[in-house]
């Protein structure tokens, strides 16, 4: 089941919204992008802590180095686009020593030439050298950490086109321009809270509301720019890939459910009953509880997701081999396991599109009609 909800501008955000985007575009470092030869892997929103419960990356971390080894191997270039640590909350040095070891895994990445850090709000101490050069550079090398970066797509025969990264909470009042304020609530206020009661205000699901129209306004502002940009950000926590929605929970429909247990249970059929009553309950919470998920057209904001679910699995966007990719690296890796017991690297992949497509529709069919609709993902009644 799949109900569709338009998601509705707000203009006054918006706004606000784009003064940030205009800011940080307009000053963004500029290289060169060959789809045909390079790859890259685009991960956020860690918030790294110290491995207490107020750290949403603890339970991520078995998922995220599984990814960089793979990775690592295979030749990408690895993008972290903000809120990698969670520097509202504790210190940096203390982040530092508790994940070396993935740190130093991420290093990697810079002796091969392929590690860029972007920040966002609650690691925004890194858009000064002097923290950078204090607490980064001793286990990554003399890396920069940027606001934005844009990357001009090589196009054969065609006009090329742009891919703009930056972590997305640019024009926002609580994460921008007054993130300072926001910043000692979170370290004084809530962080001792979420250590005793294990709560997280980092999940995708803290404010749906909000969310959608931070979505809204990014796509919009994405839409409106110089025709061949593609934005990909962080910070909403929700992926966005294009029209990608995910398949409905694998269950059968509640009616047909409930008719072949009452069936199963006038026959005292106790095994039977057991398994039909389990998926009917979970299609009954799935229709209750579905999965709000946005996509957009024409194809001009996409979202990474994040690297601090609740359940430990982290989403990624891939940019390699000429197609554009929404990945998603499990925490129980068993799920990507082939049938020698391997690792299947395919069953990473959530969604995928050509480049060139999706180039294609932001920079040579401008009468694309805009939209930006919510998918209720649910269980079929």
């Amino acid at each position: 089941m799949s109900d569709v909800t338009p998601v509705p501008l707000d203009t006054a955000y918006l706004k606000e919204i784009s003064g940030g985007l205009d800011r940080a575009a307009k000053h963004a470092d500029e290289q060169t992008f060959d789809p045909a030869t390079e790859r890259i892997v685009i991960f956020s929103d860690h918030h790294r802590g110290t491995g207490d419960q107020a750290d949403d990356f603890r339970h991520c971390e078995h998922a995220y180095t599984a990814a960089l080894g793979y990775y690592l191997e295979a030749g990408y270039r690895l993008f972290l686009l903000g809120d990698v640590e969670e520097l509202w909350e504790e210190r940096a040095q203390p982040v530092i020593d508790h994940y070396r070891a993935v740190i130093e895994l991420e290093a990697e990445f810079t002796a091969r030439g392929g590690l860029e850090r972007f920040y966002g709000n609650h690691d925004d101490d890194w858009r000064n050298p002097g923290p950078v050069k204090q607490h980064l550079w001793p286990v990554l090398g003399r890396i920069q950490v940027r606001e934005a970066l844009r990357l001009t797509v090589r196009r054969e025969g065609k006009q090329p086109g742009t891919l703009l990264f930056l972590h997305g909470h640019q024009g926002t009042a609580d994460s921008d321009r007054w993130g300072w304020a926001s910043r000692l609530f979170v370290r004084y206020v809530w962080r001792p809270l979420q250590r005793r009661t294990g709560l997280s205000a980092t999940t995708p699901a803290s404010n749906y509301d909000l969310r959608a129209k931070h979505d809204r306004a990014m796509y919009e502002w994405a839409r409106t720019q110089e025709p061949g940009l593609v934005l990909v950000a962080g910070h909403t926590h929700r992926p966005v890939f294009a029209r990608g929605t995910p398949d409905p929970p694998p269950t059968r429909s509640i009616g047909e459910l409930e008719q072949l247990l009452a069936g199963a249970t006038s026959v005292s059929d106790a095994d039977a009953a057991a398994l039909l009553r389990a998926e009917l309950e979970y299609a009954r919470t799935s229709a209750r509880r579905p999965d709000a998920v946005l996509t957009v057209s024409p194809p001009c904001y996409f979202n990474t997701g994040c690297c601090s679910f609740p359940d430990g699995d982290i989403t990624g966007i891939e940019i390699a081999d000429g197609a554009i990719r929404l990945v998603r690296w499990p925490a129980n890796l068993h799920e990507m396991v082939d049938g020698v017991g391997g690792i299947e690297a395919q069953k990473r992949i959530l969604e995928e599109a050509p480049l060139e497509d999706v180039m294609t529709a932001v920079t040579d069919e401008p009468a694309i009609s805009p939209s930006v609709v919510e998918h209720q993902i649910g269980a079929p009644q």
